[in-house]
């Protein structure tokens, strides 16, 4: 367990002052932000709090589980209207870019709610809230949860325990990313003592595959293109293939990363226009470059070797507002090993 901060100690003093706490995460949501969102929300309860959970969008099916213990609503505006006029503070979890929480983030001036950021991205790492636990060494958000929960001396119980598994399992690409480090790996095991099947929950998370989304992942990979002497791999995804095929923007969830296996990419980048005029671009580093940056800039954010962001206007201009800068980067790499030709 990593030694408490003052950050965290501000936490838990927030955490003492209120009793009816609303918690958030970012627009299309993953296994991190909804893992920790039902880890604290247990957690909270358990102490005699009151919780609701209320999200810009709706819960992907792989993690439709989570929420069996603590019903988690999508945006609705009279929902919202109610949920902020209930709560005395907010928690967002995994983002510190107040945009990211979507339509709740209007709702922030209008209510002057107290609010309390947990996360571990470094592109926001001032955050948006009267405390800000932002925490870029840490693999998930999950885990900086579970500090937090075992700094305030809490027990942790079957469902809380695989709620954090979940969001560790899933930030860490089922613990093979560069982010996995020993503290990771300790809370894992202290986790599964607590009466987890990981094979059960590695098939809840990801067994919800259609036939359709194999079909278009198949599509987009199909025509992937390669720059930079292969270095730089650019996948594209339109509306009509979204249609063709009965998905939404959240299913290319997976879809950035399966080229990073091609010999000498060092970026990938997939540029989804999830509906006409609104481009959703996910980048992923192999390792050697940093590209948080270049979501930062554009008013998104990320890792260094994970990053994204959702612009206004058409795929070409998408690229054209991304691809330099990531061919600049690509190109300053001095080594050339591995190396292909598209």
């Amino acid at each position: 367990m990593s030694a408490e901060t003052p950050s965290r100690r501000a936490f838990h003093e927030f955490v003492a002052r209120h009793q009816r706490f609303l918690l958030s995460t970012h627009i299309n949501p993953d296994g991190d932000g909804l893992g920790s969102e039902a880890a604290l929300a247990l957690w909270l309860t358990a102490m005699g709090k009151t919780v609701a959970i209320l999200n810009d969008s709706v819960i992907p099916p792989a993690f439709v589980f989570l929420a069996r213990h603590v019903p988690m609503e999508a945006f609705e505006p009279e929902v919202a209207e109610r949920r902020f006029t209930e709560a005395d503070a907010l928690v967002v979890l995994d983002t510190s870019n107040r945009q990211r929480i979507g339509r709740l983030a209007p709702l922030l001036d209008r209510y002057l709610i107290p609010v309390a950021v947990v996360d571990h991205h470094v592109s926001h790492v001032n955050g948006f809230g009267q405390v800000n636990v932002i925490e870029p060494e840490a693999s998930a958000t999950g885990e900086i949860v579970y500090d937090l929960i075992r700094e305030a001396g809490g027990a942790l119980n079957h469902d809380i325990a695989e709620a954090l598994y979940v969001a560790l399992m899933t930030d860490t690409g089922g613990f093979r990313y560069s982010n996995t480090d020993t503290h990771a790996h300790r809370m894992a095991a202290d986790l599964l003592t607590h009466g987890l099947d990981p094979q059960r929950l590695h098939a809840m998370v990801h067994s919800h595959a259609s036939a359709g989304r194999l079909r278009f992942f198949g599509e987009v990979l199909s025509v992937l293109e390669l720059e930079c002497d292969g270095r730089l791999v650019i996948l594209e995804a339109a509306p009509e293939q979204f249609k063709k095929h009965g998905l939404a923007g959240a299913d290319t969830d997976g879809l950035v990363d399966l080229p990073r296996s091609i010999a000498g990419a060092e970026v990938v980048v997939l540029f989804s226009e999830v509906e006409p005029g609104k481009v959703k671009v996910s980048m992923r580093s192999t390792g050697r470059v940093a590209i948080d940056e270049v979501a930062t800039r554009l008013g998104g954010g990320g890792h260094a070797h994970a990053a994204g962001v959702l612009l206004r206007g058409s795929r070409p201009d998408a690229r054209r507002r991304i691809l330099p800068d990531l061919q600049r980067l690509v190109e300053s790499l001095t080594s050339t090993v591995g190396r292909v030709r598209g």
